[in-house]
């Protein structure tokens, strides 16, 4: 057969390609006819007519028209181990006169996942080495990782790495085998920033530490609790990494409105890691309402009074605010304005209120966010018996009525005089 050029797709010679990658096979018969059903064999020996299933794989198959006088095959190189395999193009229909030629696989290895933080894990995979038990030895950073790795029958291996305190930044892994050349085999790792903190559940206002590694070598580290700035104070200095890209900070916990909080950790290189803070989910205890509290209690007779709430404190480690709602019906809703008070830090509160009947409830906040339920008070109370409106307008009515009393006294007595 004439014109027949093999060749493999991408940076790779012609001949060779790694475990996965993709290979063609173009065949030119000039003037003759060549499609029809075809097969491609892949085998670690040449492959005879005779050869059986057992001896080859089939990569892949497919067919031609007839009249086709050039080919192009794509196939994906199989698992094998290194050095020379063999490759065959067949046509159904003349088995006899096959097109074969040899491959050599090459070596290689890739890490799973491809970026990670200290202390976790990565899966180093390697296809096209040396079969059958072969020790692999395998770097890290140019260092021995100590991992016991053998080649199965097929050249093939897996191992699992736990990633050490190193700094941010892409690291290489490389595998090498003894006595055997098999040129740079190196796959990369990107290693980011992690942080964790200790305990992982505090309360509010306990001390923590947090932990970082990952970062950049001998930087300083800020850190942040939401929008807080830690370690801000002069005899509060942040943090600073050692050789690895490691610190730990002990801080306390501020108070945070949210359930759920947020520590970032920044070095001077721009690197970040951030840790979810669950915080305690229990929330206070209701507090007990105290005044006003009795049966048909009334403030004042004329016009808006100033009422004093009052309630039982409650206690709880992140500290305690209450909030206290005021209205004319059960409902609560929608509320006057000024009759929702938050952030109140004392178990009472004085306000203004106009003439009428009101209802009150009370809860308290802890500094976690953590809401008790509301404590509603037992009766309604009513504040006077009549607004300043009603006063002034009446006050009105009392000066008009009288001005037309003495004008029409005065009007009867110049009439009597006459």
């Amino acid at each position: 057969m004439e014109g027949v050029c093999p060749t493999v797709v991408g940076e790779k010679s012609d001949t060779s390609g790694r475990v996965g990658s993709t290979a063609t096979i173009t065949i030119d018969a000039g003037s003759r006819f060549i499609g029809g059903p075809y097969t491609v064999l892949w085998s670690k020996k040449p492959i005879a007519e005779e050869s059986t299933g057992t001896d080859y794989i089939l990569v892949t198959k497919g067919e031609f028209p007839s009249t086709t006088t050039k080919v192009t095959v794509t196939f994906t190189i199989p698992e094998a181990s290194f050095g020379t395999n063999y490759v065959q193009f067949r046509r159904s229909w003349r088995p006899e006169d096959p097109y074969g030629f040899a491959f050599t696989v090459l070596p290689d290895i890739k890490v799973s996942p491809s970026s990670g933080s200290p202390g976790s894990k990565v899966t180093i995979k390697g296809t096209g080495f040396p079969a059958n038990n072969k020790e692999v030895k395998l770097n890290f950073n140019g260092k021995d990782t100590r991992l016991t790795i053998s080649t199965n029958v097929v050249g093939s291996f897996s191992a699992e790495f736990t990633i050490p305190n190193t700094i941010a930044g892409k690291h290489e892994f490389k595998a090498t085998v003894e006595n055997v050349y098999l040129g740079d085999i190196i796959a990369s790792l990107q290693i980011s920033p992690t942080i964790s903190l200790e305990p992982a559940h505090p309360e509010v206002g306990a001390e923590v530490t947090v932990t970082g590694c990952g970062f950049a070598s001998g930087s300083q580290v800020s850190i942040k609790y939401d929008d807080i700035s830690i370690s801000s104070s002069p005899t509060d200095k942040p943090p600073t990494t050692d050789p690895n890209g490691s610190f730990s900070h002990k801080f306390n916990v501020p108070a945070s409105p949210k359930g759920k909080s947020v520590v970032t950790a920044t070095d001077k290189a721009g690197n970040v890691a951030t840790f979810g803070l669950p915080l305690e989910g229990e929330p206070p205890p209701a507090p007990n309402t105290i005044t006003p509290g009795e049966k048909q209690q009334r403030f004042g007779a004329f016009g808006s009074q100033l009422v004093i709430f009052t309630w039982a404190e409650v206690s709880d480690p992140s500290g305690v605010t209450y909030i206290l709602e005021i209205d004319n019906n059960l409902s609560f809703f929608p509320l006057e304005p000024g009759m929702r008070k938050t952030g109140l830090t004392k178990p009472n509160c004085t306000i203004q209120l106009e003439p009428g009947t009101y209802y009150w409830r009370v809860k308290a906040v802890d500094g976690a966010g953590n809401e008790s339920g509301w404590a509603l008070s037992p009766y309604p109370f009513k504040v006077g018996f009549f607004s300043t409106w009603y006063l002034v307008i009446g006050g009105l009515i009392f000066v008009i009525i009288f001005i037309l009393i003495v004008r029409a006294f005065f009007r009867r007595l110049r009439e009597y005089l006459k």
